[in-house]
Formats: C-alpha cells, structure tokens, sequence
C-alpha cells in the first residue's frame, strides 16, 4: 500500500521533526 507507507514515511518524519500532529 502506497498511501499506508507514505502515511507512515510522514509520521516518522514529524515524531522526527518533534511535531505531535503530521501535516496534512
């Protein structure tokens, strides 16, 4: 699933970042 891992790629991405919530 493409969707599924992009939505986990940007959720790394912003616990990386320290965000809470992931851009939408």
């Amino acid at each position: 699933d493409q969707c599924r891992a992009f939505l986990l790629q940007v959720q790394a991405i912003a616990k990386d970042r320290g965000d809470k919530c992931p851009p939408k």
